[in-house]
C-alpha cells in the first residue's frame, strides 16, 4: 500500500507539475479554475462517501476477527445499498448545481469544470465499498491498484486533453473543464477494475465461518452509519473549510486593503494550490499508514490484545515523525529551490509559501494518523471536536491575515499550520488518555528531531556554498546543486537515525521488502 501510494504521488507530480507550467503560473487563471473545481468535488466527495472505507474496514476487520464470515458479506451489501445511491444523488446535485457552486466560491468560470468532474462522485462511492471491504481484510492490493489507475487517468488523459485544448486555443474555462475530465475518466476505469476484481474473486476459497451468527440488516446499517457519519462530519469540517478557503482567499485578496484584481487573485490562488500539491507529497506514506492502522488496532482490540494495539500505535507514531520531520525541514529551508527545479514561473512567491507550510508537514501527518487511531478506539466524536476547533482557527486566520496587506496570501499557510498543530495536539492528548500513555518521547520525537537538526545543518551549508558560487536561480547548475544538497541531506539523516538508534526493526518491517532491509542494516 505504501509503495503504491508513492507511485500514485509520483504520477500525480508528473501530472500537476507540467499542468501548472502549461495552464498556470502568473499569466493564466486556468489552473486556479481547475483547482477550484477540484475543491468543490472534494467537498462533495467527503459529504457522500469519505466515512465509508474507514467504517466498513473497521466492521469487516472486527467481524473477521470473530470468525463471522456470513456477517462480513452482509455488511458489504448493506454498505453498497446505502452509499452508492447517495453517491449518485451527489453527482446529480454537483452536475446540475455547478453554476451555483462555482458562484459561491467566487469563481463562476469554474462551472464547466465542476460539471465535468461531477460523475466522479458516483464512481468513488462504488470504489469506497470495495476498498473498505479489502482494507478490512488487510488486503491492500486492490485498493493500491485502483489508486494507480486513477492517477494514470489524470496523467495521460487529463494532461493530454489540456495540451490539446491549449493547442487549439480554447478559452481558460474550457481548458480547465477538459483537464478535469481526465479525473472523471480515471475514476470510471478504476471502478470498472474493482468490479472485475470482485467478480473474479467470487470463485476463490472463502474464509471458513467459525461463528455463524449474523446481525440483522437494520442493526448493521445503524452500526455502519453510526461509525461513518461522525467520520464524515469530522472530515467534512476540513473539506468544507477548504472550500470556504477558496472563496476567502479570492475575496480577501480583492479586499480594499490588498486590492487585487479578480484575475490576479485567481492567478495567486493557482500558485498557492500548486505549492499545496508539493506540500501533500510527504503525506503519501502517512496516508497508507493511517489506512492500515485503523483495522489493525481495531482487530487487535476486538481480540483483547491491548499490547498489540499499543505496539502498533507506537510504531506508527514513530514512523510518522521520522518521515515528516525531515520533509518539513526541507520545505522550510529549500522551498524556492525545490520549486525552481520543476516550475518555470511563480517560484518566488511559491517558495515563500512553501517555506511556511514546512511547519505544517508533521502536523498534517499526525492528524491523519491520530484520527485513524481514535476511530479504532471507537471514539469518533473526539476527532470531530478537534477538527471543528482547528477549522475555526483556520477560517479566522484566513479572514484576518489574508485581508491584511502585511500578510496577504501568506496568511493562508500560516493559518493552515496553526490549524493542524492544534488538531494534532488535541488528538494526542485524547490518545494518551485512552491508551494510558504515549510512546517514549525520546525514541518517538527527540531522536528523529536530533537527526533532522543534523540534516538541516547540511542543507544550510549547501545553500551557503551555492550562494557563494553565485549560481543563477533556475539555471541547470542551480537545479543540480539543489538535487545534490537534497541527496547529501537524506544520506546524513539516514546515518544519524541509525547512529542515534532512532529506527527499529519494527519500523522497517512496515516498508516493502522490510525484512531484507532490516537484515542489511543489522536491526534486531
Amino acid at each position: 500500500m505504501m509503495a503504491a501510494s508513492l507511485v500514485v504521488k509520483v504520477i500525480g507530480a508528473f501530472f500537476q507539475i507540467p499542468l501548472q507550467n502549461l495552464i498556470g503560473g502568473e499569466k493564466s487563471p486556468a489552473f486556479g479554475m481547475f483547482s477550484a473545481a477540484y475543491r468543490i468535488y472534494t467537498a462533495m466527495l467527503v459529504v457522500s462517501t469519505v466515512g465509508l472505507p474507514a467504517a466498513l474496514s473497521k466492521m469487516v476487520a472486527e467481524a473477521t476477527a470473530r470468525g463471522r464470515e456470513h456477517e462480513v458479506r452482509r455488511i458489504v451489501r448493506v454498505a453498497a445499498g446505502i452509499f452508492v445511491p447517495v453517491g449518485a444523488l451527489c453527482s446529480l446535485a454537483l452536475f446540475f448545481g455547478a453554476g451555483t457552486f462555482a458562484a459561491w466560491i467566487k469563481s463562476e468560470d469554474s462551472r464547466l469544470a465542476v460539471m465535468a468532474i461531477a460523475p466522479s462522485v458516483l464512481m468513488v462511492a462504488i470504489l469506497s465499498v470495495f476498498r473498505g471491504y479489502y482494507q478490512g481484510r488487510s488486503n491492500m492490493v486492490p485498493t493500491a491498484v485502483s489508486q494507480v489507475i486513477e492517477a494514470a487517468g489524470k496523467l495521460f488523459i487529463g494532461l493530454g486533453l489540456a495540451c490539446w485544448a491549449v493547442g487549439r486555443g480554447f478559452d481558460d474555462p474550457v481548458v480547465a473543464a477538459l483537464t478535469v475530465l481526465g479525473v472523471t475518466i480515471g475514476e470510471v476505469v478504476s471502478a470498472a477494475y474493482m468490479l472485475v476484481q470482485a467478480a473474479l474473486s467470487r470463485g476463490e476459497t472463502r474464509v471458513r465461518a467459525l461463528d455463524p451468527a449474523v446481525r440483522p440488516t437494520l442493526t448493521l446499517a445503524k452500526t455502519l452509519l453510526s461509525l461513518s457519519i461522525p467520520i464524515t462530519i469530522s472530515s467534512s469540517v476540513m473539506s468544507i473549510t477548504d472550500l470556504i478557503d477558496v472563496a476567502l482567499i479570492s475575496s480577501r485578496l480583492q479586499s480594499p486593503a490588498v486590492h487585487m484584481a479578480a484575475d490576479e487573485a485567481m492567478q495567486t490562488y493557482g500558485i498557492y494550490t500548486g505549492v499545496i500539491n508539493f506540500f501533500n507529497l510527504p503525506q503519501t506514506l502517512i496516508t497508507a499508514l493511517a489506512v492500515s492502522v485503523l483495522p489493525t488496532i481495531a482487530s487487535a482490540r476486538a481480540a483483547g490484545n491491548e499490547t498489540g494495539a499499543n505496539r502498533t500505535l507506537s510504531t506508527t507514531l514513530r514512523m510518522t515523525l521520522m518521515l515528516t520531520l525531515p520533509a518539513g525541514a526541507g520545505f522550510f529551508l529549500l522551498g524556492g529551490s525545490i520549486l525552481r527545479i520543476f516550475l518555470s514561473s511563480g517560484t518566488v512567491l511559491g517558495g515563500q509559501l512553501m517555506s511556511i507550510l514546512g511547519f505544517a508537514v508533521p502536523a498534517v501527518a499526525l492528524v491523519a494518523v491520530t484520527n485513524a487511531v481514535l476511530q479504532a478506539y471507537s471514539r469518533i466524536d473526539l476527532p470531530l471536536v478537534s477538527m471543528c476547533l482547528g477549522a475555526a482557527v483556520k477560517l479566522c486566520g484566513d479572514y484576518f491575515m489574508i485581508g491584511d496587506p502585511r500578510f496577504s496570501i501568506a496568511g493562508a499557510p500560516i493559518s493552515t499550520a496553526l490549524c493542524y498543530w492544534l488538531i494534532a495536539l488535541l488528538n494526542l492528548f485524547h490518545i494518551a488518555r485512552l491508551s494510558h500513555g504515549l510512546p517514549p518521547v525520546g525514541r518517538t520525537l527527540v531522536r528523529p528531531l536530533a537527526a533532522t537538526a543534523g540534516m538541516g545543518a547540511v542543507v544550510v551549508i549547501g545553500k551557503t556554498l551555492v550562494r557563494l558560487a553565485s549560481l543563477a536561480p533556475g539555471s541547470a547548475l542551480d537545479k543540480l546543486a539543489t538535487l545534490a544538497i537534497i541527496a547529501a541531506a537524506a544520506l546524513v539523516y539516514g546515518v544519524l537515525l541509525l547512529a542515534l538508534r532512532a529506527i527499529e526493526r519494527a519500523d522497517v518491517l512496515l516498508l516493502p521488502h522490510g525484512a531484507k532491509i532490516a537484515d542489511i542494516l543489522h536491526l534486531k
